[in-house]
Protein backbone atom coordinates (compact mmCIF):
# COMPACT_ATOMS: atom_id res chain seq x y z
CA UNK A 1 0.00 0.00 0.00
CA UNK A 2 1.26 3.33 -0.82
CA UNK A 3 0.09 6.75 0.49
CA UNK A 4 -1.86 8.54 -2.79
CA UNK A 5 -0.02 11.50 -4.63
CA UNK A 6 -2.82 13.30 -3.39
CA UNK A 7 -1.92 12.75 -0.04
CA UNK A 8 1.36 12.98 0.23
CA UNK A 9 1.32 16.49 -1.47
CA UNK A 10 -1.01 17.23 1.22
CA UNK A 11 1.78 15.79 3.54
CA UNK A 12 4.49 17.59 2.46
CA UNK A 13 3.03 20.99 2.60
CA UNK A 14 2.18 20.57 6.51
CA UNK A 15 4.61 22.46 8.48
CA UNK A 16 4.87 19.33 10.58
CA UNK A 17 5.49 17.12 8.17
CA UNK A 18 4.67 13.62 10.01
CA UNK A 19 3.79 10.73 7.28
CA UNK A 20 0.91 8.00 8.17
CA UNK A 21 2.87 5.78 10.58
CA UNK A 22 2.32 2.93 7.47
CA UNK A 23 4.74 5.42 5.35
CA UNK A 24 6.90 5.59 8.25
CA UNK A 25 7.17 1.53 8.90
CA UNK A 26 7.45 0.84 5.51
CA UNK A 27 10.68 3.55 5.34
CA UNK A 28 12.23 2.12 8.48
CA UNK A 29 12.14 -1.49 7.15
CA UNK A 30 13.23 -0.11 3.63
CA UNK A 31 16.04 1.48 5.61
CA UNK A 32 16.95 -1.56 7.77
CA UNK A 33 17.95 -4.17 4.77
CA UNK A 34 16.22 -7.03 5.92
CA UNK A 35 14.91 -9.45 3.80
CA UNK A 36 11.05 -9.96 4.62
CA UNK A 37 8.93 -11.67 2.30
CA UNK A 38 6.17 -9.78 0.36
CA UNK A 39 4.07 -7.69 3.17
CA UNK A 40 0.24 -8.01 2.17
CA UNK A 41 -1.52 -4.77 2.82
CA UNK A 42 -5.49 -3.96 3.28
CA UNK A 43 -6.25 -0.71 1.75
CA UNK A 44 -8.84 0.51 4.82
CA UNK A 45 -9.82 3.42 2.92
CA UNK A 46 -12.51 1.29 0.95
CA UNK A 47 -13.91 0.05 3.68
CA UNK A 48 -16.39 2.01 6.29
CA UNK A 49 -15.60 2.28 9.70
CA UNK A 50 -19.36 1.36 10.65
CA UNK A 51 -21.80 -0.97 8.80
CA UNK A 52 -24.49 1.13 7.07
CA UNK A 53 -28.11 -0.30 6.74
CA UNK A 54 -29.88 -0.47 3.70
CA UNK A 55 -33.61 0.12 4.39
CA UNK A 56 -36.47 0.89 1.31
CA UNK A 57 -38.70 3.87 2.53
CA UNK A 58 -41.65 5.32 0.92
CA UNK A 59 -42.08 9.49 0.88
CA UNK A 60 -45.13 10.40 -0.58
CA UNK A 61 -44.06 13.76 0.12
CA UNK A 62 -41.16 13.92 -2.37
CA UNK A 63 -42.68 15.80 -5.17
CA UNK A 64 -43.57 18.54 -3.42
CA UNK A 65 -42.23 21.68 -3.40
CA UNK A 66 -42.79 22.79 0.31
CA UNK A 67 -43.03 26.62 -0.45
CA UNK A 68 -45.79 25.88 -2.78
CA UNK A 69 -48.13 23.32 -1.63
CA UNK A 70 -51.25 23.98 0.01
CA UNK A 71 -51.04 22.26 3.45
CA UNK A 72 -54.53 20.69 2.50
CA UNK A 73 -52.77 18.89 -0.16
CA UNK A 74 -50.18 17.44 2.22
CA UNK A 75 -53.08 16.90 5.07
CA UNK A 76 -54.81 14.95 2.13
CA UNK A 77 -51.83 12.77 0.94
CA UNK A 78 -50.54 11.91 4.54
CA UNK A 79 -54.45 10.39 4.79
CA UNK A 80 -54.16 8.30 1.89
CA UNK A 81 -50.49 7.16 2.36
CA UNK A 82 -51.77 6.18 5.76
CA UNK A 83 -54.44 4.48 4.66
CA UNK A 84 -52.82 2.53 1.88
CA UNK A 85 -49.73 0.79 4.12
CA UNK A 86 -51.69 0.19 7.19
CA UNK A 87 -49.51 -2.51 7.84
CA UNK A 88 -46.08 -0.63 7.78
CA UNK A 89 -44.46 0.92 10.32
CA UNK A 90 -44.92 4.45 10.35
CA UNK A 91 -41.73 6.63 11.37
CA UNK A 92 -41.55 10.37 11.55
CA UNK A 93 -38.79 12.85 11.80
CA UNK A 94 -38.49 16.31 11.61
CA UNK A 95 -35.59 18.52 12.13
CA UNK A 96 -34.65 22.76 12.98
CA UNK A 97 -32.48 24.66 12.92
CA UNK A 98 -31.81 27.89 14.98
CA UNK A 99 -28.75 30.36 15.75
CA UNK A 100 -27.29 28.66 18.46
CA UNK A 101 -28.26 24.65 17.46
CA UNK A 102 -29.72 21.96 15.82
CA UNK A 103 -32.74 19.64 16.54
CA UNK A 104 -34.23 16.83 15.42
CA UNK A 105 -37.22 14.56 16.80
CA UNK A 106 -37.99 11.10 15.78
CA UNK A 107 -40.95 9.33 16.61
CA UNK A 108 -42.22 5.71 15.48
CA UNK A 109 -44.76 3.54 17.35
CA UNK A 110 -45.04 4.45 21.04
CA UNK A 111 -41.47 5.87 21.21
CA UNK A 112 -40.16 9.26 21.02
CA UNK A 113 -37.00 10.76 20.80
CA UNK A 114 -35.36 13.91 20.55
CA UNK A 115 -31.93 15.79 20.46
CA UNK A 116 -30.39 19.07 20.45
CA UNK A 117 -26.74 19.77 19.30
CA UNK A 118 -24.57 22.70 19.99
CA UNK A 119 -21.69 23.68 17.42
Amino acid sequence: MTLPAALRRIYSARPSHILPFCERVKSIIRDSELNFPDIQTVDFQIFPPYNIPQFSFINPFSGFDKSKTSPVIYQQLFSFHRCRYSSYRPIFTDGSKAVGHVGCGIIFDADISSDQRRP
